[in-house]
């Protein structure tokens, strides 16, 4: 698509991030000569500091309004890493680690104008290493934070001696909603949340090796708790049956593959208790008996994601389940286990169809798929034993295959006609990523381009390809009047780099707005 002008507000965002970077780049030599003094010199300069970075703290404190301060800190972030990097390259390699760390702690102080009463979301853990210090010890100065992902902080090595600084943060965040802490979070900590974040909603503490037990009273203080993500802590079965019985509000548990059992325990042992408001089961184990209590104690189920063992669940179960939408199979066969016949059924509900490691699909099976979920919107392929089709499903289409496919991920070996047959049909199609055993060439592409244009898709992603050449990338650009990211050129193994170089230039020159980076270096620029 061409490129737009930027929106103003974007504008002086960007501009004012740039700004505070420029100041830090003209107070570096100065720090860095008063860092050189001993005693008194030294540490007047970074009271001087200080001063500066308070006062800039309290003019963009008034001057941001508070529905763009979370953009504006992403921005800052994002110019403070690019200002980092910068000075690591303008250093002589002779240059002493002193030096370095004058220049890069103006640049880090920077990041102190964030402290404000306006920030309403953090993700520590997409910040570089040497600025976290300045969040973690600031914690108390973020009141109106809404959401705090902590990420893995130590990484489980040294949980406890953080424990003190998160517990002096949290007292201040009364409006806290969401938190992400995995592998450091402790008993003592949602002791702590608890008692100072009354309105979580969100908590995910995932391998927490500390979070036991004696946990779940603490969350079950949390009256409005809904996601508590509990994976690989050392809650048992008992806790998590407490937990599902007296948190009233508790709508998913991510991954627990003994939920199952706690639904079978529920269900003899609580007979007052005629329902749950869980949404989403996620397991890797799972028999016939829980997907049935699943429907009978779950009436808002609409998330199933399990690993299938034939010779414990036959997955015709998977009818009983009313507001089914979303299903993730893991380990079947498409024909043998019955896919085909629970679609059949639950396909008109179905917006979202995830099939990993299924044998036995042909063109049939996609055929089926296409025709038994009307309304799907996302299909992945993972791993997928994709077979010749003995015979055809020669019926005419009662309905246009994939009219409302939106994303397909299609990480399978297949022969080429699967993939071309789901990409001639889906019309609405806007995201597509193709994996590195996919076949695809540009004879392909220009067979597809004559039935489809894919005037919908906004990014595609080709891992890799030994047939592409730069020819389908600059077809792309010229059919997909919708397109935003065309990533992984550099994989197509026929795309010399003068030819890259040749194609970014073009979309410059042409004014359009078509994202090349490399899917890493594009995921990091988009973060949030």
């Amino acid at each position: 698509m061409l490129g737009q002008p930027a929106r103003l507000e974007d504008m002086a965002l960007k501009r004012s991030a740039t700004w505070l970077c420029v100041i830090a780049e003209n107070l570096m030599p100065i720090m860095l000569h008063m860092s050189k003094s001993r005693g008194t010199e030294e540490h007047e300069g970074q009271k001087i500091l200080k001063q500066i970075v308070s006062d800039l703290r309290d003019d963009y404190d008034h001057c941001v309004p508070a529905h763009l301060f979370d953009e504006f800190g992403r921005e800052l972030i994002e110019q403070i890493k690019d200002l980092i990097e910068r000075v690591k390259r303008a250093l002589d390699v002779r240059a002493s680690m002193a030096k370095f760390l004058a220049q890069v702690n103006v640049a880090i102080a920077m990041s102190d104008i964030l402290l404000s009463r306006k920030l309403r979301s953090l993700k520590i853990d997409d910040m570089p290493k040497m600025m976290r210090h300045v969040f973690y010890s600031r914690m108390s100065d973020m009141k109106g934070l809404r959401y705090l992902s902590l990420g893995s902080m130590t990484g489980g090595w040294k949980t406890f001696d953080m424990q003190e600084t998160i517990m002096k943060g949290m007292v201040t965040m009364k409006n806290l909603k969401g938190l992400t802490l995995n592998y450091d979070c402790t008993d003592t900590i949602l002791q702590g949340l608890a008692k100072f974040c009354p309105n979580l909603e969100y908590v995910d503490i995932s391998n927490s090796k500390y979070i036991t037990n004696d946990s779940i009273e603490f969350l079950v203080k949390l009256k409005n708790l809904k996601v508590a993500l509990l994976h690989r802590t050392q809650i048992t079965i008992s806790g998590i049956i407490e937990l599902l019985v007296k948190a009233k509000n508790l709508t998913d548990l991510g991954r627990y593959d003994e939920l199952g059992r706690c639904l079978e325990f529920i269900d003899q042992n609580y007979p007052q208790i005629s329902s749950l408001k869980l949404r989403k089961f996620e397991t890797r184990f799972a028999t016939t008996r829980h997907i049935q209590l699943l429907a009978e104690l779950c009436p808002d189920m609409y998330y199933v994601s399990i690993f299938h063992n034939m010779l414990l669940m036959d997955l015709m179960a998977l009818i009983s389940i009313n507001n089914l939408s979303e299903l993730y199979l893991l380990s079947c066969d498409f024909f043998a286990d019955q896919i085909r016949d629970v679609l059949q059924v639950k396909g008109c509900n179905l917006t979202c169809l995830h099939l990993e490691h299924v044998d036995q699909i042909d063109m049939n099976a996609l055929i089926y798929i296409s025709q038994y979920c009307v309304d799907l919107k996302v299909l992945s392929l993972y791993n997928c034993v994709m077979i010749p089709s003995t015979s055809l499903y020669t019926r005419r289409f009662a309905i246009p295959p994939f009219m409302n496919l939106e994303k397909l991920w299609f990480v399978s070996d297949c022969p080429p006609q699967y993939l071309e047959f789901i990409l001639v049909t889906a019309l609405k199609i806007k995201f597509i990523q193709l994996g590195t055993q996919v076949f695809t060439s540009d004879e392909m592409f220009e067979r597809i381009f004559l039935r489809n244009p894919l005037q919908y898709l906004e990014d595609i992603r080709i891992i890799n390809s030994d047939e592409l050449t730069i020819a389908t990338a600059y077809r792309m650009v010229e059919n997909c009047t919708s397109l935003k990211v065309l990533n992984e050129i550099e994989c197509w193994k026929k795309v010399c780099d003068y030819e890259l170089v040749q194609f970014r230039e073009m979309l410059k020159e042409r004014n359009y707005a078509v994202h090349t980076a490399p899917l890493r270096k594009y995921a990091t620029e988009q973060m949030n």
